[in-house]
């Protein structure tokens, strides 16, 4: 019996240690900030500017894209951390989950870094797995392979915005490259939309020429109002099925 007692004691103490050391090995969050560049690699300018468009887009859609950038994982597999600080730090609404998290490290040397896009459930049909992997090797990886730690993140950040921007339909202020490369604008798709229903219609009365098949609207567009958001830096949200994405660089 004194045995079990002893065997129990030594089972307690090792998952409390195990669990100060998880704790201790997760940062906290700073105040009044979405970028947190607990290894000092990005550019006082940079982290101003990525800031900013967090701020208007937390103020606009409630949706909240938080930076961090940090040494070690401590031994922990990179998708699953992300996912733990996603949902410590309680990034997103607190109803529509929506919080998206960009997380490297930058301490085990070039090759053996990480770099994770996780995502909130209120994200993760805007934003699947495939599309976040994809994010990290056209946006991050060609900047970060280089050495440039700003442009990877600007790059990155732009794009997870402009996909949160189109979600809600967002017509707020968008960083600098978040259009480039998505094809054509939403204007001249406007355009030809209304161009081919007035065509379809033509046809379709004169009995002459095949029937249109039903143009809907631009899914994704910047043409709707600013809903009600959260306020800065809420983190209220932080709900996540583990969705996303993990790359070495």
């Amino acid at each position: 019996m004194k045995r079990c007692i002893i065997q129990l004691i030594i089972v307690c103490s090792v998952l409390l240690f195990c669990t100060d050391q998880t704790k201790a090995a997760m940062p906290s969050p700073m105040k009044n900030t979405y970028i947190h560049d607990f290894a000092n690699v990005l550019s006082t300018e940079v982290k101003q500017e990525l800031n900013h468009y967090s701020e208007q887009l937390d103020k606009g859609t409630g949706a909240e894209i938080m930076v961090v950038t940090i040494d070690s994982l401590h031994g922990q597999e990179p998708k699953m951390y992300a996912t733990k600080l996603l949902r410590s730090w309680g990034i997103g609404d607190k109803e529509k989950n929506n919080g998206a998290l960009i997380l490297a490290t930058f301490g085990q040397g070039e090759g053996k870094n990480d770099v994770v896009i996780a995502v909130g459930q209120g994200l993760e049909g805007p934003l699947p797995d495939g599309k976040l992997g994809r994010i990290l090797d056209n946006a991050f990886y060609p900047f970060a392979s280089e050495g440039n730690n700003d442009q990877a993140f600007q790059a990155t950040y732009a794009e997870l915005f402009r996909a949160v921007a189109e979600e809600y339909n967002w017509n707020g202020e968008l960083p600098a490259g978040a259009n480039e490369d998505e094809g054509m604008p939403v204007w001249l798709m406007i355009v030809i939309i209304i161009i081919v229903i007035i065509i379809s219609s033509f046809f379709s009365k004169g009995g002459g020429g095949p029937r249109g098949r039903g143009y809907g609207g631009y899914p994704g567009g910047f043409g709707g109002g600013r809903s009600s958001g959260g306020g800065f830096g809420g983190f209220g949200g932080g709900s996540s099925a583990g969705g996303g994405a993990s790359r070495k660089f």
